[in-house]
């Protein structure tokens, strides 16, 4: 991971922000002019930060950095034995060192700030927003996925002023939130719903929900934070902030009504307490489109744009928006969704796809989803008995708990004949299977964890193509 930094900055600069002095070895130059976490990527006036992982130690790669050009090295270890003509910022802690530079960079923009966090949605509503606030000024957002404690900072990093910045804030873990949200600093901050994605690095449901309410602790004072209806703000620190809700329910402060859905997606308006903006549409139908068409009106109204301008802009964000990529393959609807998952993903694609389908033979192709720890087994066989009630003509599995969602979608109803299950290493023969059940003019989803690569299926479809 590489950014350029906007401005460039020089060690002394860094190292004030830091409280600390900055060792000098030899005759570096003083200008930093970008920021690496990978030697291979490190370019002339870098500087590279020697991330500690479970694997790998980034001081290990110091000095190839320095090879390439760097100029200084972030870590928290001695000064490099070998190394020549470089600067040493050496503190107690790498991720916080970078949060605490973010911090400062945050101060010196005008920009104001929204941050999106949520356990599903994040990236969508990240590239939502940026093209609906694009109508009206200049916008920055994070690249990709960029949301973590190195990926935050470094995404606002190479961020030139502008009207607004977009990023997102994901956590893993306790203790992430705060750290994230105070370094940021938002002016609005956005929660797209909070599920049970990575509830298995938590004691539970409700713990991983304390964390990410977290994200309230950050938002600047006299700041909104725009809720879910679904989601309490009970036991955190709020002063100052101003709560609104979205939802479908008459107590929401963005009320999204008269939704239809169409394969095509859906149409909605939303209400608020001083207006409302009829016949906005999405091109993701169900729950997830109703969300999306939500929390782009809100942000829309809380921002300052007309009723046309975010009409305009949730038109133009379609074109940007990553999810449910699609593919025409031997005839068939390819929906490839394998980037991300979690339970609630899971259950909200399959909502989609039924719609998506119409009366076109359907499948979904689930694999793995990460992170759940103990609540791995309940929680994967839940998404198939889902996938038994959502209408879907064959639900083929894959994965380590391939048996279980299985299992699941049998328990809940479907056919045996109707559930396939496969497991790492038979990629081509789910692939063959899928072809041979699925006919032509079908739709197939495929959706899982990252990690899990289900991509891989994908990629053994486009071979029957050649």
């Amino acid at each position: 991971m590489r950014v350029t930094l906007k401005p460039a900055r020089t060690v002394g600069e860094l190292a004030a922000v830091l409280g600390i002095s900055p060792i000098k070895i030899g005759d570096p130059p003083e200008v930093v002019c970008g920021i690496a976490t990978d030697s291979r990527e490190v370019e002339r006036g870098d500087l590279f930060v020697a991330l500690a992982g479970s694997r790998q130690n980034g001081n290990d790669f110091a000095l190839e950095a320095l090879s390439r050009g760097g100029v200084a090295i972030l870590t928290a270890s001695a000064p490099l034995v070998g190394a020549a003509n470089c600067t040493v910022l050496c503190v107690d802690d790498v991720e916080a060192a970078l949060l605490a530079l973010a911090a400062a960079r945050r101060r010196e923009v005008r920009a104001r700030v929204i941050a999106v966090s949520g356990s599903t949605g994040k990236t969508t509503v990240k590239e939502l927003l940026a093209v609906l606030l694009a109508t009206r000024g200049t916008v920055r957002k994070s690249e990709g996925n960029f949301n973590s404690g190195i990926g935050m900072p470094l995404s606002l990093f190479c961020m030139e002023d502008a009207d607004h910045f977009v990023l997102e804030l994901g956590i893993n873990h306790r203790g992430e939130m705060e750290r994230l949200t105070r370094a940021l600093a938002p002016d609005l901050a956005v929660l797209t719903n909070v599920g049970t994605a990575h509830v298995g690095n938590f004691a539970d449901a409700g713990e991983l929900l304390f964390e990410k309410m977290k994200i309230a602790r950050g938002v600047r004072e006299g700041g909104t934070l725009l809720l879910p209806e679904s989601v309490s703000i009970h036991a955190q620190n709020t002063r100052g902030l101003h709560i609104l809700t979205v939802g479908t329910s008459d107590l929401a402060d963005f009320r999204v009504s008269r939704a239809t859905n169409t394969p095509k997606g859906v149409v909605a308006d939303v209400r608020w307490r001083e207006g409302e903006i009829r016949a906005l549409s999405w091109h993701v139908p169900g729950s997830i489109g109703v969300s999306c068409i939500g929390i782009g009106a809100a942000v829309g109204v809380l921002e300052g744009l007309s009723s046309e301008e975010i009409r305009q802009g949730l038109l133009a964000a379609r074109e940007t928006a990553p999810r449910m990529r699609r593919l025409e393959i031997l005839g068939r609807t390819i929906i490839d969704d394998t980037y991300n998952a979690s339970p609630e993903a899971m259950v909200g694609a399959l909502e989609t796809l039924s719609y998506l389908a119409g009366d076109r033979p359907s499948a979904a192709v689930f694999g793995d989803i990460l992170e759940l720890g103990t609540h791995a087994i309940t929680l994967h066989d839940a998404v198939g008995e889902c996938a038994a009630h959502s209408g879907i003509s064959h639900f083929f599995t894959y994965g380590d708990h391939s048996a279980v969602m299985a299992q699941g979608a049998i328990r809940g109803g479907m056919p045996e004949t109707l559930v396939h299950s496969f497991g790492f290493g038979e990629e081509a023969a789910l692939a063959r299977r899928i072809i041979e059940l699925v006919p032509r003019g079908g739709i197939i989803l495929c959706k899982a964890s990252r990690k899990t690569a289900l991509d891989r299926v994908i990629k053994e479809f486009l071979k029957y193509e050649n």
